[in-house]
């Protein structure tokens, strides 16, 4: 049974790691520490065989912890995974592995790539302490062998006995190398070295194998004994030949891992000299543990796209907001038909696609501003098919299979409409001439040991979104990079390469998963599995369409730290018939609130701004006036929103950019709601 040291300050993150461990590893036993000292001592009585270390703590932090342990004699070999929330940059990565340790997570983590680094951390102590064993056997029974033959010679001539039972000795010592040999879970060889003229090693010929090493390399000792490396691996790297010539010269061990292209395997090696003229060769299979590692550089990828995304929304959005806003201002200024006008239009429409390319950015990234709601995605997907139908055009046949059952899901209705139209735009492309597309639902239940059979899985109930079609397929090449932002096989002009990024984004943002299967010439199915809702059902009613209300000459304190933006929204609710008082800071605001106690109806502020936040001013506004109704704005991600308080129940928001439509409902919804509840525009 593994032991594992989790050492974290934080109770909170004791209690959730060690819940995740127990989890994924019943078998495990979790030791908890809640400071550096205590870990240190943990570390040296309770022999852990992995150490989890936040970087963060007071008195001695991770980092000097990870040294101290790293330097004893006692500790030193125990794998070391060092966990942040806060020093997540490169050179605190640097810092970290610089003092020994053996993996850098930044929080939050995910809890499958915790787990898969753990089990790998596990997986590397086991293999190293199953070869320092199997070294001191090995040490131990050449010098028992040795022993015993000396001892024999010396007393040969005196005691024939003796010569027996030293004979007798040797067989019980082979008898166990046997058994070992045999038993031993990591492949072994035996090589006798062959050199050139000039005394220089140039290959190596099999004179024995274990069958561990026949399992893990595909080859049969029938095949390889008596012939050498090169005949059986004539493509093997020229790397592998000089590091086991080293070993032939030197005789001091090597260890080092290598990938073998003919056997699609990686493998970590050691070989040491057993004789003049042999050595030999242990193989540990590390394929799996190379596959978890581009697993989790694929995550830290996305990630930082992600980032990089959240990064670009705020900036990018409120000059979208100011390019949309004041584009829909000129039309009104405008004759209703001229050339003016037509461009007006297409900058209006090219900024809306823009604004289109960031949301399915954001999307991407899992940092999409989002107001789930309870629904049953069968109704959802029957209102959406009128526009899809008109989306693939009359030449594709579209089926629709709903679920028997109410498939209820709680999530934004919208990220729905953008998962339907990216699969099916792409099904469309795929198909040539005539074809098909099917969408079908239904409740699927997945069981622990289903998932433990079927790699990417999760158990628990859960709505199947399936969209399949007949066109051209993919192989397996292009399937391992389809959910890649900017990937995409379709012409420059036709495509941004972030449709199924963005449907990947949304899955994993509702806690769901995607199974993608496609043969060339034999169509794609996408099968997307999301959370089934446990509650009960909540009915809405739909909406209407209805002309832009207008304002009944209520003042509003507008607050900006954007002037662009502040002008902007001044005159779409000026023209709205809103009264608006303007501040770019917050201290502008409470001065004009203090004059203007009893006239404003409406806070608008913007969320992040020097000074103090929107919530922070809304809540001192507050004080002065108990009845003052409050709306929130934003163009950053829904991560950075939350931070400050806002998307919390009982709150309202707009996401930047926002059209004068979207800001005319939520301002006339918020003056006329009886009681606040926070809803997304």
């Amino acid at each position: 049974m593994p032991n594992i040291l989790v050492i974290d300050d934080k109770p909170d993150n004791l209690i959730t790691i060690s819940a995740i461990l127990r989890n994924f590893i019943p078998e495990c036993r979790v030791i908890t520490a809640q400071s550096g000292p205590e870990g240190l001592e943990k570390a040296k009585t309770a022999s852990p065989d992995t150490i989890l270390l936040d970087i963060k703590m007071p008195g001695m932090d991770g980092y000097e912890v990870c040294r101290k342990l790293k330097e004893n004699k006692e500790t030193g070999a125990i794998p070391v995974i060092l966990i942040s929330a806060i020093l997540t940059g490169p050179e605190d990565l640097v810092k970290g592995l610089d003092i020994g340790a053996d993996a850098y997570l930044a929080k939050p983590i995910d809890e499958h790539i915790l787990v898969a680094h753990v089990k790998t951390a596990l997986r590397m102590k086991e293999a190293e302490d199953f070869l320092r064993r199997q070294k001191e056997l090995l040490k131990e029974m050449v010098h028992e062998r040795t022993a015993d033959l000396v001892n024999t010679n010396r007393q040969l001539s005196r005691e024939i006995d003796e010569r027996k039972k030293a004979v007798e000795t040797l067989k019980e010592s082979e008898k166990k190398y046997r058994t070992l040999f045999r038993a031993m879970i990591n492949g072994f060889a035996l090589h006798e070295i062959i050199c050139d003229p000039q005394g220089q090693p140039v290959d190596y010929r099999f004179l024995e194998i274990n069958p561990a090493f026949e399992k893990i390399t595909g080859l049969k000792a029938s095949e390889v004994l008596g012939k050498t490396v090169l005949e059986i691996l004539p493509g093997i790297e020229h790397h592998w030949i000089e590091t086991y010539g080293a070993v032939a010269l030197t005789g001091e061990p090597a260890f080092f891992t290598n990938y073998a292209g003919e056997m699609d395997k990686h493998f970590e090696v050691t070989a040491f000299r057993t004789e003049p003229n042999q050595f030999a060769a242990i193989f540990a299979d590390i394929t799996e543990k190379k596959k978890l590692e581009a697993q989790l550089n694929q995550a830290q990828k996305m990630e930082s796209i992600g980032r990089l995304a959240g990064g670009v929304a705020h900036d990018y959005n409120n000059a979208l907001g100011a390019i949309i806003g004041f584009t829909e201002l000129a039309l009104d200024e405008v004759a209703s038909t001229g050339p003016l006008r037509n461009d007006l239009n297409e900058v209006l429409r090219a900024a809306k696609r823009a604004a289109d390319i960031t949301r399915q950015l954001l999307a991407f990234a899992r940092k999409q501003t989002i107001a789930p709601r309870v629904f049953d995605l069968n109704k959802q997907v029957e209102i959406t098919l009128k526009m899809l139908r008109r989306l693939i055009g009359e030449d594709i046949d579209l089926t629709w299979l709903p679920g028997t059952n109410p498939c209820m899901v709680n999530m934004d209705i919208s990220q729905i409409d953008q998962i339907l139209a990216n699969l099916c735009i792409n099904a469309r492309d795929a198909i040539t001439g005539v074809g098909k597309i099917t969408i079908e639902t239904k409740t699927v239940h997945f069981t622990e040991d289903y998932c433990a059979n079927h790699a990417g899985y999760l158990p628990g109930n859960f709505i199947l979104l399936g969209v399949n079609d007949n066109g051209i397929g993919m192989d397996k090449q292009l399937l391992s990079n389809i959910f890649e932002p900017f990937f995409t096989t379709k012409d420059v002009d036709k495509g941004t390469g972030l449709g199924l990024s963005t449907v990947y984004g949304i899955v994993k943002q509702n806690d769901g998963f995607i199974n993608v299967h496609s043969e060339p010439d034999r169509g794609t199915t996408f099968r997307i599995y999301v959370p089934r809702y446990k509650g009960e059902q909540v009915v809405t009613e739909a909406k209407k369409k209805m002309a832009l209300p207008p304002g009944r000459g209520e003042t509003i304190l507008l607050v900006e730290d954007d002037l662009s933006i502040l002008e902007l929204t001044r005159k779409m609710l000026n023209g709205l018939g809103y009264n608006v008082l303007t501040a770019s800071t917050p201290g502008e605001a409470l001065a004009l609130a203090e004059k203007n106690r009893s006239k404003i109806h409406l806070l608008i502020t913007d969320v992040i701004m020097p000074q103090m936040n929107g919530r922070e001013l809304a809540e001192r506004l507050q004080r002065l006036s108990p009845n003052l109704r409050q709306l929130f704005m934003s163009g950053y991600t829904a991560d950075a929103i939350a931070h400050h308080g806002v998307l919390e129940e009982g709150l309202f928001f707009i996401q930047k950019p926002f059209s004068r439509e979207d800001l005319s409902k939520i301002v006339r919804r918020v003056l006329d709601e009886p009681e606040n509840r926070a809803h997304d525009s």
